[in-house]
């Protein structure tokens, strides 16, 4: 069951008045919009008054201008200049204006014969009246001259009133705008916002003016006033509001959330056994319930202080003694542990010199058996007080069992190391064992281990050093001290040396003991020889080693790298002797440790030049666990790249084999023997492994199959599409003198091999 989350008193307050400031937002927001909404309603309702007294002053000018149109096709003298033009320019200039026709001085009249044509040139007056104007009833029209709109009446002029005979036309035409602003009064319009912009040449109808002419309604004084008003009112409510709420969380901030949290501080304090009796009690808090339970706190803290003092000084105490060793009285191994890994830890602040000393007792069961294990304990004793006595005054000497002790010395050199060492032996030999009537010698053998202030990556191997130099120290003719290096780690190896062991560091030093036999591996169906999988060996001592004793020490010491550098080597060997056919394709098997090894990688690249006559597959073992897989997978892709073919070899055993195939560039896959071997069986798990097989072929990748042992197995792996087999059925691993009596493999060139395409 979840605990549910904990929340504090101040988050509480916090998040009221976090809502309490969102909730006056929101109410801030409200009234804002339906202030907004009223203030819309009124301009809107401002704007259509406008529009209606734009439209009606309108009206009432273009009224009058027909009502004077009317007047002037009406009048006699209009009809006399028509018939007897000699007084024309006189009546348009003058008569037109004192007969009372014309009341505005800017506008303008001219007469024209019933072509169009006018009747004297003068003034700004068109001489052609558009041919679409020529109507027998009066017509209107807007038009933009040198930047003015004009408005153009076009009326018939008859020869009697009411009359059937046209004499000519008038025109009648003025600013339009200026009449329209300057001698009109506008309530609702703001007169300095009416336009109408026309383009030149453009004839307007008056049907189209109102779709043209914009205009602004007047700011109502009104309006701006209740505007003002409303925002002061709603902002003074906001700020108000807002005061109070940052008022009330101080208060209570203050009267709750502070005295609660000097609360929780004491508690957690005492949690970790912290008792800050110095605290200042003499101001009470002003709630009565929290000065309650502040003063149980203090009387409380003052009883857990004395009773924690109590069992600081037991744990220190037993701290002590689960640390010290209890014969010597030095350090045990737990306290070896704990050092150890917090003085790595710290070497990482602080790089320094490091020097790793073991020691141990020379003979020392001899001496347990002959004269009893009390006299043991007692040497054992006499040896810890001398190592103490020689070690540096802020070292520390560890017992780690029976009679091995160790030490570790920080900012030394290998020479300090060596000095104290010299010490100690000594001081040891300078104690007087006869006492407890021991007549033989006792002595330490010391193994020491230096580590560079530049090389801390290598501190965890300091102990292993340490030891195997120890070792070295007790062999015959030394000085029983000696400090880890090529030397001392060749003897360790031959006190701890086997029959593999030794072979296999032999041969890594010696070139040729490796010996490279190869196992034929035929194609399917056609159970043709199609090329060779090289199988190391060791040649000692007269002695064929096989690969299953002396890889599992290659895995052991980590020679996988050398191990596979010899090889290769090997193999470029036994390529230039010309005793491998033309065109036989080789298989090399590689540890996944050495494709993420630059030389390797580097000796595989030389190799190379060969594939034109002996076509290369890599054999990564899936038993290996890949780490690097992002080194691993960009060298396969550069070895790929020069014709290498890449094989998953004991597919089925290993680590991860379906992450491997994806993230690596794999083109072939080799089951394993023990994966083979189940498909001869008629059950589930037969079935699985076929299963697996067809999937893997269909995804694309040629399948090899292991340790091919019977015909009934083969026909198996046959019928499930397997491009190849091995195994002894098919042909035993030979020495590379004995492979010309095989048959030559197929040309891989002319075969469809899937390993080589």
């Amino acid at each position: 069951m979840t605990r549910p989350a904990q929340i504090s008193i101040r988050q509480i307050a916090l998040t009221f008045v976090a809502g309490l400031l969102i909730l006056i937002g929101l109410i801030g927001g409200i009234a804002a919009y339906q202030t907004r909404s009223v203030t819309n309603s009124l301009e809107q309702h401002s704007q259509q008054a406008a529009s209606a007294e734009l439209r009606a002053v309108v009206e009432r000018l273009l009224g009058r201008t027909a009502s004077q149109a009317d007047t002037l096709a009406a009048w006699d003298e209009t009809r006399q200049q028509l018939v007897t033009p000699e007084y024309y320019a006189y009546w348009r200039d003058q008569r037109a204006y004192e007969g009372g026709i014309l009341v505005n001085r800017l506008a303008r009249t001219a007469l024209y014969r019933d072509s169009g044509q006018i009747l004297a040139a003068g003034g700004s007056m068109p001489a052609q009246l558009p041919a679409a104007r020529l109507l027998p009833e009066r017509s209107s029209w807007f038009s933009q001259e040198s930047g003015i709109t004009m408005l153009n009446v076009v009326f018939p002029v008859y020869r009697e009133s009411g009359g059937q005979a046209l004499l000519g036309y008038g025109l009648l035409r003025f600013d339009f705008m200026n009449e329209l602003v300057q001698h009109n009064q506008f309530h609702f319009v703001d007169p300095a916002s009416i336009s109408l912009t026309l383009q030149a040449g453009e004839a307007l109808n008056v049907s189209q003016l109102y779709s043209r002419m914009q205009f602004s309604a007047r700011t109502d004084p009104d309006q701006l006033k209740f505007q003002a008003i409303f925002s002061r009112t709603l902002l003074a409510l906001l700020a108000l509001l807002i005061l109070a709420a940052l008022a009330g969380f101080v208060i209570y901030n203050h009267l709750l959330v502070r005295p609660l949290g000097q609360l929780s501080r004491e508690i957690n304090a005492m949690q970790q056994g912290q008792f800050n009796l110095a605290v200042d009690h003499s101001a009470p808090m002003q709630l009565g319930e929290l000065e309650r339970i502040r003063r149980s706190l203090h009387d409380y803290q003052l009883q857990l202080r004395e009773l924690h003092g109590s069992l600081e000084d037991q744990n220190r105490e037993f701290h002590s003694q689960a640390r010290q060793d209890a014969l010597t009285g030095c350090h045990n191994r737990r306290a070896y542990e704990e050092d150890w890994e917090h003085f790595r830890a710290n070497l990482h602040l602080h790089p320094q010199g490091v020097a790793f000393l073991l020691f141990d007792c020379d003979r020392f069961k001899t001496i347990n058996d002959t004269y009893g294990h009390a006299k043991g304990d007692r040497v054992l004793t006499l040896i810890a007080d001398a190592l103490v006595m020689a070690l540096r005054a802020n070292d520390r000497l560890y017992r780690l069992g029976g009679d091995e002790f160790a030490t570790f010395l920080s900012r030394t050199t290998p020479a300090q190391a060596k000095q104290i060492a010299q010490r100690c032996h000594s001081l040891i030999d300078a104690a007087s064992f006869k006492e407890l009537g021991i007549n033989e010698p006792v002595g330490i053998s010391i193994g020491i281990a230096f580590c560079e202030a530049s090389q801390l990556e290598h501190i965890d191997e300091l102990p292993k050093q340490a030891d195997v130099a120890m070792y070295t120290a007790k062999q015959p003719g030394r000085t029983r001290i000696a400090l880890y290096g090529d030397d001392a780690e060749r003897a360790s190896q031959t006190l701890v040396a086997s029959l593999e062991t030794s072979a296999l560091f032999q041969a890594l030093a010696t070139p040729g003991m490796i010996e490279m036999h190869y196992q034929p591996i035929h194609a399917l169906p056609g159970r043709k020889l199609a090329y060779y999988e090289a199988l190391a060996r060791i040649r000692y001592n007269g002695q064929l080693i096989m690969p299953g004793a002396f890889l599992p020490v290659v895995s052991s010491r980590r020679l996988e790298t050398e191990f596979d550098t010899a090889v290769l080597q090997q193999i470029e060997m036994d390529i230039a002797s010309d005793q491998l056919p033309p065109g036989s394709g080789l298989s090399i098997n590689l540890s996944a440790q050495s494709i993420s090894n630059a030389e390797i990688v580097s000796q595989l690249l030389e190799l190379s030049r060969h594939n034109a006559r002996y076509p290369m597959v890599l054999e990564i073992t899936e038993t290996s666990l890949i780490t690097q897989m992002t080194e691993v997978r960009t060298y396969l892709d550069l070895l790929r790249s020069l014709n290498y073919r890449i094989a998953m070899d004991d597919f089925g055993t290993g680590y991860s084999p379906l992450r491997y195939l994806v993230d690596l560039p794999v083109d072939v896959v080799k089951f394993d023997i023990s994966l083979v071997n189940k498909l001869a069986q008629n059950d589930r798990a037969g079935q699985v492994v076929a299963d697996f097989a067809r999937m893997m072929r269909d995804a694309g990748y040629a399948l090899v199959a292991e340790g091919i042992e019977s015909e009934e197995v083969l026909l198996k792996v046959e019928s499930l599409g397997f491009e190849h087999a091995q195994g002894f059925f098919l042909g035993r691993p030979v020495a590379l003198a004995q492979i010309s009596q095989t048959p030559s493999p197929e040309p891989w060139h002319d075969t469809d091999s899937s390993v080589f395409a």
